[in-house]
């Protein structure tokens, strides 16, 4: 089993609603072993597998394990705001075309080509999340990443000052449970 944080870490809320609903999660070890398997998929999630941001049928996918790692950090970092490799995964499941995977909102989808969510990323992020994936480009540029975490944490403070925490929270900071990106955002 690979560690907390490194590719092929599953996080666990998904594999307990699969549980729950009676259906197997295949998992995979490594990007590699999902490539051996026509229904091999990537899964990149924040939340704990709830916000699903992007899938890939793995034989798609043209950049390194570890490439995925800082792709799933930046797309934590714009939309979840958790900052931690155990919270955002990159996971490598067994899924057949057209599959719904399961997480918040709509989840996420299984297509021909690499899907992303319009739920929780903006359409200038999933067009660079997927020039990652093919091999198009090395990462998300540095300054569209900064804009939209500030756009994101500007929305969460606007929110939380028109809603204020009742106990037993009320003492903490608007911004107690935002964290900075676990990997840092380029220059």
């Amino acid at each position: 089993m690979p560690s907390p944080g490194s590719p092929g870490f599953p996080e666990q809320i998904r594999g307990w609603m699969y549980e729950i609903h009676g259906k197997d999660l295949v998992r995979y070890e490594s990007l590699e072993e999902a490539r051996s398997d026509p229904d091999g998929a990537v899964v990149l999630s924040g939340e704990y597998g709830v916000a699903v941001f992007l899938t890939a049928r793995a034989r798609l996918v043209r950049c390194d394990a570890h490439l995925l790692v800082t792709l799933v950090s930046d797309l934590d970092a714009v939309s979840t705001l958790n900052g931690d490799p155990l919270v955002a995964t990159v996971s490598f499941e067994r899924h057949q075309i057209g599959t719904r995977i399961w997480g918040g909102g709509e989840g996420g989808l299984v297509a021909h080509e690499v899907w992303t969510s319009p739920l929780w990323l903006k359409a200038p992020v999933r067009v660079q999340a997927t020039e990652v994936v093919l091999g198009q480009r090395s990462r998300v540029d540095g300054d569209l990443l900064r804009q939209e975490r500030d756009t994101r944490i500007g929305k969460v403070r606007d929110w939380r000052t028109r809603h204020p925490p009742a106990p037993p929270i009320e003492h903490l900071p608007w911004d107690f449970d935002i964290r900075p990106p676990a990997v840092p955002f380029p220059d």
